[in-house]
């Protein structure tokens, strides 16, 4: 076993050299990676799909690519710098997927970070830090596929939960609230009127804390509720 990993360690040594087949092999490398995460990405409908995040990766490793060109070449340059630029301008890409839903809940902020991350693997890519890369990418999928399921039966366990709601000035707010009360989701308590989150002065804020049942969901709860004449929308916060 131990000759074995001594093996593959020279193996990836021999890798590490700059030449004609290894910048072809970090480049496939990065494509084929940022193309996974991007699947993943794709399956669950985000705007960053497949082709942005691999775009991405295989931008970063060319970036760290040029740079060990220039350094090979006799140009006084730094790979890293070029490298930082990536780090940095990647995160105005990033910026664009995050959305404001109802100016006041957030989407996008995975995706985000997810770009963001597969831009750095790819740099590990196009400077041959092969193990970096592999793992990076491991635990970024797994990161993305199954934390949402633990985070899933975690939250499913959770007693209480805060929705805020906004509802036309002109409704009435009584018959609202005696079908919040009879609704079979939870008992409701802690209601509170504020001030429209929207800013929409025809609005009227309401946020109230509902002990769900066991196997009530809240975005059924939020359809009903938005299903409710009067109510304009109705968010977990």
């Amino acid at each position: 076993m131990a000759e074995f990993f001594d093996n593959l360690t020279d193996f990836i040594k021999e890798l590490e050299n700059f030449n004609f087949i290894t910048v072809m092999l970090r480049m496939f490398l990065a494509t084929l990676i940022g193309g996974i995460i991007g699947l993943e990405r794709s399956k669950r409908g985000r705007s960053a799909g497949m082709r942005t995040h691999i775009l991405v990766c295989l931008g970063a490793s060319l970036t760290a690519l040029m740079g060990y060109y220039l350094v090979e070449h006799g140009f006084a340059s730094d790979p890293a710098r070029l490298s930082a630029q990536v780090i940095s301008g990647i995160g105005f890409l990033g910026a664009g997927l995050i959305l404001f839903h109802n100016k006041f809940k957030i989407a996008g902020l995975t995706t985000a970070a997810g770009l963001w991350n597969t831009a750095i693997i790819g740099l590990a890519c196009g400077f041959g830090f092969y193990e970096c890369a592999i793992i990076g990418f491991l635990i970024a999928m797994i990161t993305s596929i199954f934390l949402p399921k633990i985070e899933y039966w975690l939250s499913k366990n959770d007693k209480y939960t805060m929705i805020y709601m906004e509802m036309h000035t002109n409704a009435n707010v009584n018959r609202i609230y005696d079908i919040l009360r009879n609704s079979n989701f939870g008992e409701i308590h802690n209601i509170e009127i504020v001030s429209p989150k929207s800013g929409n002065s025809e609005h009227i804020g309401i946020e109230f804390t509902l002990t769900l049942q066991k196997k009530s969901n809240v975005y059924n709860l939020e359809k009903t509720l938005c299903a409710i004449e009067g109510i304009v929308f109705a968010v977990e916060i």
